[in-house]
């Protein structure tokens, strides 16, 4: 199960690494500070969560709207679903999930339904943990 996980991943970065054009010359630190700054100033951004419901509810940045389902299914779906969030197709737009495996493919979709500016944060909610900023519940 773990070796599917990691190859799994691999295969997500390796295919969806187009869709991540600007966050790939970043640090995990670049990226979540970048993030952080977004929050705090009150800048227009969404921040879309992809994980599961149940993840979700145990802990997300504070703000973010949960879309682990749209994320996971199709482009039109989750371009519904972002219609009801936003319609201005160029927020800024911070994807991110746990273990970076959900988030790369969401962001690829998202860009390839006409929202510009959807970003993958690098190290997902694990790194945003770790970095000790704050969480909502």
């Amino acid at each position: 199960m773990r070796r599917m996980v990691w190859i799994s991943s691999v295969i997500a970065v390796c295919l969806f690494a187009g869709g991540l054009a600007g966050a790939a010359e970043k640090t995990t630190e670049q990226m979540l500070e970048e993030a952080k700054k977004a929050l705090d100033s009150k800048e227009q951004v969404v921040i879309l969560d992809t994980q599961d419901m149940k993840d979700f509810v145990g802990g997300h940045i504070e703000g973010a709207v949960n879309m682990s389902r749209a994320a996971s299914v199709s482009g039109r779906l989750l371009e519904h679903h972002m219609q009801k969030v936003t319609t201005d197709k160029d927020a800024t737009i911070i994807v991110y999930c746990m273990f970076d495996t959900r988030a790369p493919l969401a962001v690829k979709t998202l860009n390839e339904t006409g929202y510009k500016n959807a970003v993958y944060m690098q190290g997902g909610l694990k790194a945003w943990k770790a970095a000790g900023y704050p969480m909502g519940k």
